[in-house]
């Protein structure tokens, strides 16, 4: 396992040489290319090139009940009082999710010899010619590039969270009803819907609606769309 030290080393020590310009899709998946480049450490003038896909799922807006208990599920009770704490003392506050999904599948790499400023660059002037693409460049640490890819893609989360919330803003999904964001109650009347008629979809919402904190809430229309698809 490796030394946090180490970890923070790779962290700090990323950089990125092209950033993408185009940001992540507000109303749509994204499929993020990368390009991460390293230095071999134990073969001089040894570059290894690395490339790949991040998906990046539309962005949603999630309930703090939500997060409390899913982001904390592997944290001890200090964690989980801290969280309580801050999330109770942010009114009104809005969450934004961006799902994450990296595939060993969609992912190569290749050593080539040379300087790993000078390949680095010419690699990101290949990926400046992917106009379609949201694709990026970075330099990162051989041993440990996990970590740097997720700094790079942590960046471009950063840089699109404004973009994306005054998209979802404009169409007043980010509007409060009864202290909920619209937005959440846009994705359960569209479950509500999605449900009807199938037990398995109802059992779904059943869980999504406890782990937003709303069941008691939609608690009289839900036990209406089970008894429906129970026949």
């Amino acid at each position: 396992m490796a030394h946090p030290d180490d970890l923070w080393y790779a962290a700090k020590t990323t950089r990125v040489v092209y950033a993408p310009p185009k940001l992540l899709e507000t109303f749509g998946e994204t499929v993020v290319r990368y390009y991460l480049v390293s230095e071999l450490l134990d073969e001089v003038g040894k570059v290894r090139i690395r490339q790949g896909r991040v998906m990046a799922g539309r962005p949603r807006v999630i309930t703090p009940h939500f997060l409390l208990n899913q982001a904390l599920e592997n944290f001890g009770d200090d964690a989980r009082k801290y969280l309580e704490t801050f999330l109770s003392s942010q009114e009104n506050l809005r969450i934004i999710e961006y799902g994450l999904r990296f595939r060993k599948e969609d992912h190569s790499q290749e050593t080539v010899q040379g300087n790993v400023e000078e390949v680095a660059e010419q690699v990101a002037a290949d990926a400046r010619r992917l106009t379609s693409d949201v694709a990026g460049v970075v330099i990162g640490v051989d041993d440990h590039w996990e970590v740097s890819l997720l700094q790079f893609v942590s960046n471009l989360v950063k840089r699109s969270v404004p973009h994306n919330a005054q998209q979802m803003a404009g169409r007043g999904l980010l509007d409060l009803s009864s202290g909920t964001p619209n937005a959440v109650r846009v994705e359960i009347e569209c479950e509500f819907r999605e449900a009807e008629g199938s037990l398995d979809r109802v059992r779904r919402l059943g869980d999504k609606l406890r782990s937003y904190g709303l069941f008691e809430e939609y608690e009289d229309r839900f036990f209406a769309l089970y008894r429906r698809a129970k026949g």
